[in-house]
């Protein structure tokens, strides 16, 4: 019988694992346990059972059970139930007599309903077969002269039906119709029967702990997902270069600001009637917007124009070739050296006359590194 059900659980694991069309979300052991309360009648089958009206051998009997949904196909649950069951005396005396017991079971759960068809969520209506051993006591019942009701214990085999209509994602209504093969003792008449049995119908609830059953994701081909793992690792190198980039830029614009910071403005002689003015203003990749940190360069070219009253400037904007299109690099030159004209004058009071604006875009670079070339330069006449 052990070898029996030990197949039985097996085989009911493997159409698990072959039934599924997705892949079940992974869970652990504290996943997708539950509760049931039950109670309803039982019925008992014995030597003179028969010969008696139904309901008069009908019994109550209530039930606990604590289990867990190994998968959408299988799972198991620990049950502890019982009360009281009725036997007819037939040939000895027209009357029934009752006795009481204690039944503990260990049940494997088979979902009907998942095992017939695709998985596809936690479904309204589940059908599950049951297949289980159970442990009962039988109390002794010294009151009853006609049968020997002694203290016994029976190991029994089980099966039975459970219908599950869900009501929302925790709870469910169950009704369970379960058969128990006893042994001929039980009701303490020994012959006729080689066993006597019960038959249990009962209604209950079931509370799930997990909400809404087992989850599904979709299946990905081990060949998808490697490529999707070198698609990342490559952007991830790509950001890494990226970031590398960006450091060499600011500390390639850090190089500059501090030589411009370590000379004040001088008058370097181009020709005659021309001077560069040593104040160049930096700007940032793509913008033409005035940094705060290269105010000083504008006030000290500012400053030598009011000393020199008769002294002019050339404003020339410039933008480093190796970023951007001609075309966009002779706008961004444009307006890096209008941005620093307006300072000229709105901040300073330097005539508009006094001032020319030019923009060479990327066509001169007036310095080796690209990076350097984002910059409007003075020229003094």
């Amino acid at each position: 019988m052990k070898k029996f059900y030990l197949f039985a659980f097996s085989a009911v694991l493997a159409l698990s694992a072959n039934a599924q069309e997705k892949a079940l979300k992974q869970y652990g052991f504290g996943d997708n346990w539950f509760i049931q309360g039950q109670a309803g009648g039982s019925y008992t089958f014995s030597e003179n059972s028969s010969k008696a009206d139904l309901f008069d051998v009908v019994t109550p009997h209530v039930a606990v059970s604590v289990g867990k949904h190994f998968s959408p196909i299988a799972g198991a649950r620990l049950q502890v139930g019982g009360w009281e069951s009725k036997s007819y005396l037939g040939e000895v005396a027209d009357k029934t007599y009752k006795y009481k017991y204690l039944q503990a079971n260990t049940d494997v759960l088979l979902n009907l309903t998942n095992l017939f068809s695709t998985y596809q969520g936690d479904r309204a209506f589940n059908l599950y077969g049951i297949m289980g051993l159970g442990f009962v006591h039988t109390f002794a019942d010294r009151d009853v002269k006609e049968a020997s009701i002694k203290t016994h214990n029976n190991i029994v085999p089980r099966v039975g039906l459970q219908a599950d209509f869900r009501l929302t994602e925790s709870l469910s209504l169950n009704v369970e119709a379960t058969g128990n093969l006893m042994a001929d003792r039980f009701n303490g008449n020994v012959g006729g029967r080689s066993h006597d049995g019960t038959l249990n119908a009962l209604l209950g609830l079931t509370y799930r702990f997990t909400k809404g059953g087992f989850q599904t994701v979709d299946v990905i081909d081990p060949s998808e997902l490697t490529a999707l793992n070198d698609k990342v690792n490559e952007q991830q190198s790509q950001l890494r270069n990226k970031d590398r980039q960006i450091q060499e830029y600011k500390a390639s614009i850090a190089g500059l600001e501090r030589q411009l910071a370590e000379k004040p403005v001088e008058v370097v002689t181009k020709g005659e009637s021309e001077v560069i003015l040593n104040a160049v203003v930096v700007f940032r990749i793509g913008s033409a917007k005035l940094e705060q940190n290269q105010d000083i360069n504008i006030y000290n070219a500012a400053k030598y124009l009011q000393e020199n009253k008769d002294v002019n400037v050339t404003v020339t904007g410039y933008a480093d070739k190796s970023t951007g299109t001609a075309a966009i690099n002779q706008r961004l030159s444009e307006q890096r050296a209008k941005a620093v004209a307006d300072v000229l004058v709105n901040k300073y009071g330097i005539e508009r006359s006094r001032i020319t604006t030019e923009a060479s875009g990327d066509k001169v670079q007036p310095f080796q590194i690209d990076s350097w070339n984002r910059v409007v330069i003075f020229t003094a006449k």
